[in-house]
């Protein structure tokens, strides 16, 4: 058998080498890594040993002499590398150690000045705060600029954001890209307050939409009507209190008769009282008269419907996706200091591009998201809302041009 040892950078070229000395019938015996030695000592380049061997052909003799004298030759190949490692290590140990040491301690400094450097940051943001500076990120501040998210929100976000953090290494693109996943990390804290409709004394849920004219409570509530009945399997009422507008009555009429469920329109509280008293139903949609959100004497009018059955009736507040985030807030807060809200209704979105004018209200009030509707077609232009479709109507991506 002929045994040869081979220094190589990688397993390809000892192969072909193998090959070349060898022949086919060749195996490799071994391999091992080991760091080539150069006048840095321990820290050399790695380079791969391989022995490999090949039996003698028979039909090449050979005497016992040449036979001995490569078991020898072989006993001096394997054992001389092992004893040049050892001689190495003799020789530099002292060397070897002082460098390792050397190494180890730059490894830590460089971890200290890292620590150092993000406690001189933590300090500076919080020299920062007490001054009543704040940090500022133009790029993202235009981001939200174009989506539509209010100035006075964009600032909040902005300081909630980077509290705390250390992003002066990251680019505009990778700021905005991380507080895109914060936002999110938002929006699905919100849903997960999401709570049940209430219930009356005798078990009925109570389900009433409010707000201004002209966003769109007629169709939602047939819709909703329609969503309760398909897909939540209950028995639904739909009663109107739209007592001013008999165009409203009527549209109304017609839904109820096409999805086969019982219809009122309510003139006053007692007639209220009474249909709820008297309906079978699991659910009763409750559809309301428009209101100014600035006219006291609507709102108050509405509010007498709604204290025969304060806190066992869920409102729901109907807001145009394009609402301006300002005009948000004063109608969240007309309608909530009167008749007291649960959640949120947005409508219209499919003539928004981005709904972040009501990033304000969607994180101010107390109100979660429950729906969106997105066209005027009964009862398909509805989707309850979760976190990808509420993520994709404040951060759109990108129109194709």
């Amino acid at each position: 058998m002929q045994i040869k040892r081979y220094e190589v950078l990688d397993i390809k070229e000892a192969i072909k080498l193998i090959k070349r000395d060898l022949g086919e019938d060749a195996v490799i015996i071994s391999t091992r890594q080991v760091n080539k030695s150069e006048e840095f000592g321990f820290f050399g380049k790695p380079f791969l040993e391989v022995v490999a061997a090949v039996d003698y052909n028979e039909e090449i003799s050979i005497n016992g002499r040449d036979r001995e004298e490569d078991n020898k030759k072989l006993n001096y190949d394997l054992i001389t590398p092992l004893y040049d490692d050892i001689k190495f290590l003799k020789d530099n140990f002292e060397s070897i150690v002082e460098d390792k040491v050397i190494f180890v301690l730059n490894s830590k400094f460089e971890e200290v000045k890292s620590m150092l450097d993000e406690l001189r940051f933590s300090v500076d943001f919080l020299k920062k705060e007490k001054s009543g500076s704040k940090i500022i990120d133009e790029e993202l501040f235009s981001y939200l600029d174009r989506l539509g998210f209010d100035r006075r929100i964009s600032v909040k976000l902005n300081d909630i954001f980077f509290k705390g953090l250390v992003l002066k290494n990251f680019t505009p693109s990778e700021k905005i890209e991380y507080f895109l996943k914060f936002f999110k990390k938002l929006i699905e804290r919100r849903l997960e307050k999401k709570t049940a409709p209430r219930s009356t004394a005798d078990g009925k849920i109570l389900v009433s939409l409010v707000g201004n004219n002209g966003v769109g409570k007629t169709s939602s509530a047939a819709k909703l009507c329609a969503k309760y009945i398909f897909e939540k399997n209950k028995h639904v009422s739909l009663c109107s209190l739209d007592i001013l507008k008999i165009n409203g009555n009527e549209a109304l009429k017609n839904y109820a008769k096409k999805l086969k469920i019982e219809f009122a329109s309510i003139k006053n509280t007692d007639e209220f009282k009474t249909f709820v008293s008297n309906s079978d139903s699991d659910v009763i949609i409750v559809d309301s008269f428009g209101v100014n959100h600035n006219n006291l004497y609507q709102l108050n009018n509405l509010a007498k419907f709604f204290d025969i059955y304060k806190g066992k009736m869920k409102n729901s507040l109907l807001l145009s996706a394009q609402t301006k985030s300002h005009d948000a807030m004063r109608i969240y807060e007309s309608f909530n200091n009167k008749i007291g809200l649960n959640s949120l209704i947005i409508t219209k979105v499919d003539e928004s591009y981005s709904i972040g004018n009501l990033a304000g209200i969607f994180l101010q009030s107390d109100l979660t998201i429950d729906y969106l509707t997105n066209g005027e077609n009964v009862p398909e232009n509805i989707e309850e809302a979760k976190l990808d479709n509420l993520y994709g109507l404040f951060f759109p991506k990108p129109e194709m041009r």
